[in-house]
């Protein structure tokens, strides 16, 4: 298995000098490949390298701005645990974390729709805010979620 990852012609390294919402980033110079490694979720590097490394037909920028419509990966594995997003992450063998209830709000409106206008109704009804501060806070808690692979855009 080491040969075979050796001689892939993709090379993803992990850059800990660049960092992204307090993360390192991790990228492949040969396409176009990068998002934020997410300690929590993913336990080092590797396992998201080598997985780049099998997979590099599934290259995403998670870096460049979030596109409009968004889609939970397949490698992705997500579910409610009362008001929290419990997740794992497939592609590395972290433990998978539990987020917010913004997360799972947003996890609920991408994968009906792609869109996240369930999740600011939701998170508007829930915390008595204006629609205009629960787009916002819906959008940065989607554009994090993005930057760590958790998201990619809607095929």
């Amino acid at each position: 298995m080491t040969a075979y990852r050796t001689a892939a012609p993709h090379r993803p390294v992990a850059d800990h000098t660049r960092r992204i919402d307090g993360q390192p980033v991790v990228h492949c110079p040969d396409c176009h490949w990068a998002q934020a490694l997410d300690e929590r979720l993913h336990q080092g590097p590797y396992g998201l390298l080598y997985w780049h490394r099998d997979h590099p037909d599934d290259a995403v920028d998670h870096l460049a701005a979030p596109p409009d419509h968004l889609a939970v990966p397949t490698y992705v594995r997500w579910w409610a645990s009362g008001h929290w997003l419990a997740i794992e992450d497939r592609r590395s063998e972290g433990p998978g974390a539990l987020l917010g209830t913004a997360c799972l709000e947003i996890f609920r409106s991408v994968s009906a729709d792609g869109a996240l206008e369930r999740a600011v109704v939701e998170n508007t009804h829930r915390r008595y805010v204006f629609p205009s501060r629960a787009r916002a806070d819906i959008e940065e808690a989607a554009a994090r979620l993005f930057r760590t692979g958790l998201l990619r855009p809607e095929p």
